[in-house]
């Protein structure tokens, strides 16, 4: 499958809410198939970047899953530096 854009149809945990890695935190529509994201870490799910019926490219940071002891503006400096820097993949790079 080669895919450059979904959209983020339902998230399954809010913001605030514990999540373990690998557990599934959103579906994300495109054009061939709907699938869960699952998360790459433990941790508190502190942000939802990318809201509801949003279409994203791919590779774009979709939520922030952290300790409770991150702080606010850490958080928000973060998500700044990766949309500022974000540089889409190649068509060729979203093969599957």
């Amino acid at each position: 499958l080669s895919m450059t854009e979904g959209k983020v149809v339902q998230w399954l945990v809010s913001e605030g809410d514990q999540v373990d890695k690998a557990q599934d935190l959103l579906e994300i529509e495109t054009t061939k198939i709907t699938n869960v994201h699952e998360s790459t870490k433990s941790g508190v799910l502190r942000r939802q970047v990318v809201k509801l019926d949003e279409d994203v490219p791919v590779g774009v940071l979709l939520a922030i899953v952290a300790d409770d002891g991150v702080e606010e503006g850490a958080i928000d400096a973060f998500i700044k530096d990766f949309q500022e820097n974000f540089v889409p993949p190649e068509d060729d790079e979203t093969t599957m």
